[in-house]
């Protein structure tokens, strides 16, 4: 029940922002942001949020409300906890995402909704951003820090050696699968790359020892 009235005042809140907005500006969807409400809040303890790591606090932290356009085509909009700082610079990257019309997005909620795993969120295609964790070799991710956003994991899985994550990105991990005109795949020079290098954030997809399609964080790995 709770969960469902999270997600309701996520759809009211965009919705009202929009219709607050002038004509010309209301025909666009906008992102919108501020600070994480008491229940998810609540929500995110011991999934998302733990204690024990130096991660960001509630504080330094902001939700998201973000417009997107799933497999079909059609606009939804999805949640992201990301770190407050970068807020304004996420709005404008998943603005400029929707409104080039060329990127699909599977779906987009709090890795909460997974039970804070990433590998459930991951294959489940789920698109999502804070999360206090470790990195797979035991530093502190990006991601706990909010300055970290997987996209599309399956269609733009991790790769280490032999190993793919998650299993059913396999197939897109061959380079026979990741070519232009597959609007879930992310490549290097496409709007999803673009709109993130433009403001300072570096994608996964072009490390050396390991490659992560589906990852994009500021000011480093």
């Amino acid at each position: 029940m709770a969960n469902t009235a999270r997600r309701w005042r996520a759809v009211t809140s965009a919705l009202l922002f929009t219709a607050l907005l002038p004509p010309a500006m209301a025909q666009t969807p906008r992102a919108n942001y501020g600070p994480i409400p008491d229940d998810v809040w609540s929500y995110m303890q011991g999934r998302s949020w733990r204690a024990g790591l130096p991660c960001a606090t509630r504080e330094e932290l902001v939700l998201m409300h973000v417009p997107y356009r799933d497999f079909d085509g059609a606009t939804q909009t999805g949640e992201l906890v990301v770190a407050r700082r970068v807020a304004t610079q996420v709005a404008a990257i998943f603005e400029n995402i929707h409104a080039s019309g060329k990127f699909r997005i599977y779906q987009m909620r709090l890795i909460d909704d997974f039970g804070g795993d990433d590998d459930i969120s991951i294959a489940a295609n789920n698109t999502s951003a804070f999360n206090c964790r470790t990195t797979d070799h035991g530093g502190l991710s990006k991601h706990a820090l909010g300055l970290a956003i997987d996209i599309n994991p399956v269609q733009n899985p991790y790769r280490e050696g032999d190993v793919t994550a998650p299993t059913a990105g396999g197939v897109y991990d061959e380079p026979r699968e990741r070519h232009p005109g597959v609007k879930e795949i992310i490549l290097d020079g496409d709007v999803v790359t673009r709109a993130f290098a433009r403001r300072g954030w570096s994608w996964g997809g072009k490390w050396t020892h390991t490659v992560d399609y589906q990852h994009f964080s500021y000011g480093g790995h």
